[in-house]
């Protein structure tokens, strides 16, 4: 009986390895077809990593639209290619090159960003790694991060979560995902006030300056999650122009689609909580 569950879970992982790699599209008849010209530069050999991200309040399955940024970094520094890709629903898979370390970053909003330790990567490319399952934890006044109103905690999740979006390039992210701390914040004066001292600081400035580069208009995002329905009625051109723009990421363009369409989430009941199995690592 144990050798048939084993033999069970081994199927699983395996179809879950081929959706990924074929959401990667890895070795389609397509390419076969077509042979690259004599005077292209011959690929660089890669592996793959992937798993499934969700977030804490994903129960019993993620919603249709979700979507999580998800970005390489190398312990040696070199830089990633492709630096980030968005996840295909709960699923995610990354080409990495063989025989490196590395590490993976995964952002959405309204979530907290998390992060991998870094993983070693087998030099034999043919086969993919598995990651444990991310669980995100979604930003609202319940989470432990806000327990008894610790305003000293939260001050330095703030600030790990600014040093992520720093390394990652993920501005418009966290200055969206500012927005949920503050509105979680309403009930812990510490909490609030470690916000506006950030705000206050030439890193918050720069971060807001990036985020508008990518086309996020940060000026509306507060209304947009405090008052969506009154945000998508005065500025619905700007929405539009939010929900369209390629640079921004996906799970922050749900959000301006959500309030266009009259369907926000932000204050939908919660949900059984999903136990985390990657934390983000203190620092």
């Amino acid at each position: 009986m144990n050798a048939e569950r084993r033999t069970h879970a081994a199927r699983g992982i395996g179809h879950l390895a081929w959706a990924v790699i074929a959401m990667l599209g890895l070795g389609g008849c397509r390419d076969a077809a077509a042979p690259p010209p004599v005077s292209a530069p011959v690929p660089q050999a890669s592996a793959v990593l992937y798993g499934r991200v969700v977030g804490s309040d994903h129960a019993p399955a993620s919603p249709a639209d979700w979507q999580v940024r998800v970005t390489a970094e190398y312990e040696d520094g070199s830089a990633a290619q492709p630096h980030d890709r968005e996840s295909g629903g709960d699923l995610f898979a990354f080409k990495v090159v063989p025989g490196k370390r590395v590490r993976l970053y995964f952002e959405a909003v309204p979530y907290q960003a998390t992060v991998t330790e870094f993983l070693d990567v087998s030099r034999d490319d043919s086969v993919p790694l598995r990651v444990p399952d991310i669980v995100m934890d979604r930003i609202r006044w319940t989470m432990a991060l806000f327990a008894q109103g610790n305003g000293e905690a939260f001050g330095r999740n703030l600030e790990a979560q600014a040093a992520m979006a720093e390394a990652t390039g993920s501005s418009d992210i966290f200055v969206a995902n500012l927005e949920f701390y503050r509105k979680a914040s309403a009930k812990f004066p510490d909490c609030m006030r470690k916000i506006e001292a950030f705000e206050a600081t030439p890193r918050h400035a720069t971060l807001v300056r990036e985020a508008e580069h990518r086309g996020v208009p940060v000026g509306l995002l507060k209304g947009l999650v405090t008052a969506p329905g009154n945000t998508a009625l005065r500025e619905p051109e700007s929405l539009r122009a939010l929900a369209a723009a390629p640079a921004v990421a996906g799970s922050l363009r749900t959000v301006a689609r959500q309030a266009l369409a009259g369907t926000d989430q932000a204050s939908a009941p919660a949900a059984p909580p999903v136990t985390p199995a990657v934390r983000t690592p203190p620092r």
